[in-house]
């Protein structure tokens, strides 16, 4: 009899420390899960064309999207002491008017140079980016003046 009343109070710390695991189990998953839907979601911005955030009008209003299109010539405009820039951008479908002031502009930024912003699109029409990505253009590309 002595063996069976012994039991019972052994069973009961076990169980308290296999509910303390659990539990602490469970608050690592559940802390794992949210930095990775947190992760995915930043990685995982739209990319649209002009056309494409035009079409969308206020839906697109305050979302974090990504933009690719050619910089108009003749629209850029420095401002802030050269830490900010305005210009337009277009793909053809429509053209969208940026500002931009979050860092340094790349050295290729300029007309007619095609770039990717990120940012979000206001309700008067411009497009406030925070991220500004200039495509390098290749010196392997044809230049209409091959020697013979």
């Amino acid at each position: 009899m002595h063996a069976t009343t012994a039991r019972p109070a052994l069973a009961a710390p076990a169980t308290g420390r296999r509910l303390k695991l659990l539990i602490a189990s469970g608050s690592v998953l559940l802390g794992v899960a949210y930095l990775m839907l947190t992760a995915f979601q930043t990685t995982t911005v739209y990319y649209l064309t002009v056309g494409e955030l035009l079409d969308r009008g206020a839906a697109a209003h305050g979302q974090q999207v990504r933009v690719a299109g050619d910089v108009v010539r003749g629209t850029v405009e420095r401002e802030d002491a050269g830490l900010g820039v305005r210009f337009l951008v277009h793909d053809g479908s429509g053209q969208v008017p940026v500002y931009y002031r979050g860092g340094p502009v790349p050295d290729i930024f300029g007309d007619e140079v095609q770039v990717v912003v990120e940012g979000k699109y206001t309700a008067e029409g411009t497009f406030v980016a925070n991220t500004l990505l200039a495509k390098c253009p290749s010196k392997f590309e044809a230049d209409g003046t091959a020697e013979a």
